[in-house]
């Protein structure tokens, strides 16, 4: 391998790395009402009412007064309700 492909290579590599931890670590808010983390924690502010929380790679926490009204779900992490906080429908944690 001559130093030209050896630093394409290496370029290449630090774009992906780069990339990788940007989509590790996103946000999907659908309609306002759907919260889905991939690479961390989703948290439900006080007083904020969502349909779906869903962490992936992290934990789903209800703050107080914070509700979800269908699913919390958290892969590779807990559900965590604080005091005064609500899951009306199911809740699922995959550790």
């Amino acid at each position: 391998m001559n130093w030209k492909q050896l630093t394409i290579v290496f370029i290449s590599t630090i774009v992906f790395l780069f990339a990788g931890n940007a989509i590790a670590q996103t946000d999907l808010n659908i309609n306002n009402t759907n919260l889905i983390r991939l690479g961390g924690n989703v948290t439900v502010v006080e007083k904020q009412v969502l349909e779906n929380a869903i962490a992936i790679g992290g934990s789903a926490i209800v703050q107080p007064n914070g509700l979800v009204t269908q699913t919390a779900i958290a892969i590779g992490g807990n559900i965590i309700l604080k005091q005064g906080a609500r899951v009306d429908g199911d809740a699922y944690a995959i550790d």
